[in-house]
């Protein structure tokens, strides 16, 4: 039986003792005027960097736990309309949005001294630079999955946030899902007894970029839309006008995103990583499909191996024991023997860090400075294993990992791999 997991590593808990004793204490709002009254201790101010079609979902969330004050985007009008929702937001909770504040460069927002913390919901190329800066500014971090756009990048983010002690929660928001805490625990408690394989469907790898010059439109800033990433002429594949309202497609392409094996692997494989117990760590080989392996293949240190192929369940995750088998999606939670769902947990069993609301817990941890359920960590070790994935199908060979030292055996190519495209004059100094 492993030791019991209270909710977080010991690694997780460096620095929140101290801080947390330090925090300040919130009145409790039926003190100070009545059920309806918000204290101003409680509030928590946001700027929002990236005001697009996930945003629009984000906000609605935020608005009635905190104060967005402030948006920025390089699209003017996905900007002017992220300002109308929010203002409405506001108006139907019995408030107002006055004072909301709009940019076109997420600097401006991180020298506001108003704003507590950002929600950086951009595409993936510009997490890294935004998040390292976000945390020299003094700001708590909510950074939209996966976390980083490679692996280097994702480590930098991870010792900023350290650095600068800030609060980082990563939008893997499943892990705030009952059925999926649920699913992890019983793996974790050997109620399908020892795990030998974990498939793992979460779509295709991501191509090169091969789209044609369109005419840009005057409201975008694409200089500025591209920034740290591989400069191409615009297309509005890339960055769709207000009215296509869709989640872009610049995360098909791999000088933007990584693909579905990252924008979806990333909820996949967080889930897999969460019940094999490797928030810390992660695979040590890869096999890429060739005459031994039908599909890519991951194998971990204790000889479970990890498979990334549609098994017939849309994106989802199995896990396979020596004694049952789970399934869960966002849309199922299957085990065989089937009443393993209703399983009761007993207090003596390992445990898992319960949160039942993401973007509450977030807030909390910033008020108590413990650390939140989806760590910057986490988060880094969870899209490493999509950047590995991708990495695999990009050299079809087999490839050593070391999750310690985060780099390959004897493969300097591979190794080139691990760092992302940084175009001047951004930086990621930490």
């Amino acid at each position: 039986m492993k030791k019991q997991e209270n909710g977080m590593s010991r690694r997780h808990f460096l620095g929140a003792g101290l801080a947390a004793a330090a925090a300040f204490t919130v009145i409790p709002r039926h003190v100070l005027g009545g059920s309806g009254f918000i204290a101003p201790s409680d509030q928590i101010t946001i700027g929002f960097l990236g005001t697009g079609k996930q945003s629009r979902h984000l906000v609605t969330e935020f608005a009635k736990r905190a104060r967005v004050i402030a948006g920025c985007d390089v699209d003017s009008r996905k900007l002017e309309n992220f300002k109308v929702i929010t203002e409405g937001l506001y108006t139907k909770l019995g408030t107002s949005a006055k004072g909301f504040k709009t940019c076109k460069d997420f600097r401006e927002v991180l020298g506001n001294k108003e704003i507590d913390a950002v929600v950086i919901a951009t595409p993936d190329h510009w997490h890294a630079v935004m998040v390292i800066e976000a945390a020299k500014a003094g700001k708590d971090v909510y950074c939209e999955k996966p976390y980083s756009h490679s692996i280097e990048e994702g480590r930098l983010m991870v010792q900023a946030v350290e650095k600068y002690k800030r609060i980082n929660q990563t939008g893997n928001m499943q892990r705030s899902w009952k059925n999926f805490r649920d699913a992890c625990r019983l793996v974790r408690n050997g109620l399908i007894g020892d795990i030998s394989e974990v498939k793992v469907c979460c779509g295709p790898p991501p191509k090169k970029y091969d789209l044609g010059a369109e005419t840009k439109p005057a409201y975008l800033d694409w200089e500025m839309w591209v920034g740290p990433a591989e400069f191409h002429e615009f297309n509005a594949e890339l960055s769709p006008p207000l009215e296509r309202d869709i989640f872009p497609n610049w995360r098909n392409y791999r000088e933007y995103g990584n693909g579905m094996t990252a924008d979806w692997g990333a909820h996949m494989f967080d889930i897999a990583q969460w019940g094999l117990g490797m928030d810390d760590s992660g695979p040590v080989a890869i096999y890429p499909p060739d005459k031994d392996h039908k599909v890519l293949t991951f194998v971990y240190g204790n000889g479970v191996t990890m498979t990334h192929e549609d098994f017939g369940r849309g994106y989802a995750v199995r896990f396979i024991g020596s004694k049952g088998i789970i399934d869960i999606s966002r849309g199922f939670f299957e085990a065989l023997p089937g009443n393993l769902t209703r399983h009761q947990f007993a207090d003596s069993e390992i445990k898992l860090y319960e949160s039942n609301d993401h973007y509450q817990n977030w807030l909390d941890c910033i008020r108590t400075r413990q650390q939140p359920l989806c760590t910057a960590e986490i988060g880094h070790r969870t899209a490493t294993v999509c950047f590995l994935a991708n990495i695999g199908y990009e050299l079809r060979r087999p490839l050593k990992w070391n999750p310690v030292k985060e780099e390959f055996e004897n493969d300097a190519e591979a190794n080139r791999l691990r760092s992302g495209y940084l175009r001047k004059p951004w930086t990621m100094n930490v």
